[in-house]
């Protein structure tokens, strides 16, 4: 029987163990709705465990399911994994997912979940989330994680989740409307998870508690969030060796990691910089190293003018 995500077979399953799992990047204590805990997390997934074996070995279902996603994108990806989950967990009933709230002709946004919990006995709005966020300067604020692509921050993803997402329901114009559909929504939940990049000079042996103790990163992250390192090109091609290998993550391996075992297109250095070269693949890159480093497997590669706009 599998016990760790690595030893499933199927990306899918293991993804979905690590969508379970893994700690959140945030837990809000002070807020109006529940930001649950990684032990939240870990109890779910031992609970979750046997299924997930017998799912290893019949993952026709979940497969397509992903596979009829027409939305490729990360998040989407996670919440299709947690969807499948739902439907497959006694605990809760799923009302209803990605709700458009529409109230006379006007958008005003959209509910991840809406669920029955069997357990609480009362019916709760989801929302979830995935994000990966590379730290430049000073790094215990949250408004200097970024996106790989500079398109997002942590702390407006935060604020977003926070102070809109999550108080959605909460709206006396969409209560009253989810009211007319006999909806009447108790309780909150936001899920935020994913991984922090901290940059390359704080490469040392430690732990997300030792980088919480140290001041380099904000204080509303989690004490045990998952975390790996950032580096620019220069710094890429002095600190590793042609004796390296690294697998390039387009759209796998950003949750649980790819089974050194199942793959021979893992590239040395050289290769790497010749795709790079000629187009073939462009930074900013996910890599997963072929031979992990003992707290950290996947680095982030980003080109040498990558953070100038934050000089």
């Amino acid at each position: 029987m599998a016990t760790k995500m690595q030893q499933f077979n199927h990306q899918s399953v293991r993804d979905l163990a690590w969508a379970l799992a893994s700690p959140p990047l945030v837990v809000l204590s002070a807020h109006d709705c529940c930001w649950p805990s990684s032990e939240f997390f870990k109890q779910l997934y031992v609970e979750a465990l046997p299924w997930l074996c017998k799912l290893d070995d019949e993952p026709g279902e979940l497969d397509a399911l992903l596979l009829a996603q027409k939305d490729r994108r990360m998040g989407k990806y996670f919440e299709t994994l947690w969807y499948f989950w739902l439907l497959n967990n006694p605990r809760y009933d799923v009302v209803e997912n990605n709700v458009q709230i529409i109230i006379d002709g006007e958008t005003l946004g959209e509910i991840d979940f809406i669920l029955f919990d069997k357990l609480l006995q009362k019916t709760v709005h989801w929302e979830l989330a995935v994000k990966f966020y590379l730290g430049v300067g000073r790094l215990s604020e949250m408004k200097n994680w970024h996106g790989p692509n500079q398109r997002d921050r942590l702390d407006l993803k935060v604020a977003h989740l926070s102070k809109r997402q999550s108080l959605l329901s909460k709206e006396k114009r969409v209560a009253g409307w989810l009211a007319t559909q006999g909806i009447h929504i108790e309780q909150c939940s936001v899920i935020l998870k994913g991984r922090l990049y901290y940059p390359w000079n704080e490469c040392t042996e430690g732990s997300a508690e030792k980088h919480m103790t140290q001041g380099l990163v904000p204080h509303e992250c989690n004490s045990d969030h998952q975390y790996s390192f950032w580096l620019n090109e220069s710094l890429f091609n002095q600190e590793f060796t042609e004796k390296e290998k690294f697998l390039p993550l387009i759209n796998r391996g950003w949750m649980e990691k790819i089974p050194t075992n199942l793959h021979c297109d893992f590239m040395d250095k050289s290769a790497l910089n010749e795709t790079f070269s000629k187009n073939i693949i462009r930074l900013p890159l996910h890599l997963q190293l072929e031979n992990p480093h003992d707290n950290w497997d996947r680095v982030f590669l980003v080109s040498d003018t990558w953070a100038n706009w934050n000089s």
